[in-house]
C-alpha cells in the first residue's frame, strides 16, 4: 500500500508532538499542517520539514487529498476543527476533549457514523507501556477491585498566562484531568451505577477543586482527585486487584507490589504517543474499526458523560 497522507490541523505543543511521532513512521507522507497563527505554521514547517502549510481548515481539505488528519487545536475548539474532517469522511484522530459536552462528542459520534469515518481520541494512557504492563500484570490474577487516580495543576498559573479562554479556565475538568478521568474508566471496564461528587471554587473564581466517588456496575471502586489548588503538575495512580497493586507516579514510574515483594514496571521503549499513532494508522491501512483499547467516539460519548456527572457536583 502506498503512504498514507496525513495532516496536523493545529501546530501548537501537541500538533508538533504529533509531527515528531507521524514523520517517524515510513508508511506516512505527512503532507500538510494547518493553523491561523503564522508563527506557528513557520515552527511546524522548519521543524518537521512540512512544505504545504494553511492558515484555513477548510482550503486545506479542499486542495489536499488526504487519509487522515490529526487535530490537534486548543480545548475547546476540537469539536469545530474535527467535525468538517469527518463530514468529509476523513479519518480522524482528535486530541481531547472531543468537545466541551456530551452532545458536543454525541455530534461527532454521528457524523462519523454517517459518513463512515474512523475517528479516535487522543487518550493516549490507553496505550502507555506502563499502564498496560500494570493492568496486563493485576489482571492476570482476577478483576480490578479499587483504582485511584489523580491530577493536579495550578488554576494561578494558568489566570496568569491567559493561556486558556474563559470557557475552559472554568471547565479545566476537561482540558487535561480528562486523561485521569478516561484511563481509570477503561480499567474498571464496566458501565458506571453511581457517581458521587464535589466540586468547588475554592482559591480562585473557576472550579478548582474535583472530588468524586464512583462505582461500576462490576463491583469496581474509583477515587478521583483532581485539583488546580497547588502549585505542580502531579499526576499518580493506583491499580488494586486479588492480592496485588500497582503504584504508578503518572507515567514516569511504578511499582507493583505482590506476592511479599516490589518490583519496578517496565516503561518500555515507545511513548503512549507513538503507540496511539500507530495504532491508528495501522486500523487506517488494515481497514478495520477503531475499537478496544483506542477510545473511538462511542467511549468519548462515555468518558464525556462521566466527565459531566463529576461537574455536576458543583457546590456553588
Amino acid at each position: 500500500m502506498a503512504k498514507l497522507k496525513v495532516a496536523v490541523a493545529g501546530c501548537g505543543g501537541r500538533g508538533r508532538g504529533h509531527m515528531q511521532v507521524l514523520k517517524q513512521f515510513e508508511d506516512v507522507d505527512l503532507i500538510a499542517v494547518c493553523d491561523p497563527v503564522e508563527s506557528a505554521r513557520n515552527s511546524a514547517r522548519d521543524q518537521a520539514g512540512v512544505q504545504n502549510c494553511y492558515d484555513d481548515l477548510g482550503s486545506m481539505l479542499d486542495t489536499e487529498s488526504l487519509d487522515a488528519v490529526f487535530v490537534a487545536s486548543p480545548a475547546h475548539l476540537n469539536a469545530q476543527v474535527a467535525l468538517p474532517c469527518l463530514e468529509r469522511g476523513i479519518s480522524t484522530l482528535l486530541e481531547k476533549p472531543p468537545g466541551m459536552s456530551v452532545a458536543e462528542t454525541q455530534n461527532l459520534r454521528d457524523v462519523a457514523n454517517r459518513t463512515d469515518a474512523k475517528a479516535m481520541v487522543g487518550w493516549d494512557r490507553r496505550f502507555h507501556p506502563m499502564i498496560v504492563e500494570a493492568r496486563k500484570q493485576i489482571e492476570s490474577r482476577g478483576a480490578v477491585t479499587q483504582l485511584v487516580g489523580e491530577f493536579h495543576k495550578s488554576i494561578s498559573h494558568f489566570a496568569s498566562s491567559n493561556r486558556f479562554p474563559e470557557l475552559v479556565m472554568d471547565n479545566m475538568l476537561f482540558e487535561t484531568p480528562i486523561h485521569s478521568v478516561d484511563i481509570l474508566r477503561a480499567i474498571a471496564d464496566s458501565d458506571v451505577a453511581e457517581v458521587h461528587s464535589i466540586v468547588r471554587r475554592a482559591i480562585s473564581s473557576y472550579r478548582d477543586v474535583h472530588g468524586a466517588l464512583i462505582y461500576f456496575e462490576n463491583g469496581c471502586l474509583v477515587h478521583f482527585i483532581a485539583n488546580y489548588t497547588t502549585d505542580k503538575r502531579l499526576e499518580r495512580y493506583e491499580i488494586h486487584g486479588h492480592n496485588i497493586s500497582a503504584y504508578l507516579e503518572g507515567i514516569s514510574q511504578g511499582t507493583i507490589c505482590c506476592d511479599g515483594q516490589t518490583h519496578e514496571i517496565e516503561k518500555g521503549n515507545t511513548s503512549s504517543t507513538w503507540e496511539q499513532n500507530r495504532y491508528f494508522i495501522d486500523r487506517i491501512k488494515d481497514d478495520q474499526p477503531i475499537d478496544l483499547p483506542a477510545a473511538n467516539l462511542d467511549e468519548a460519548v462515555k468518558t464525556m458523560t462521566l466527565v459531566e456527572a463529576i461537574k455536576a457536583g458543583t457546590r456553588d
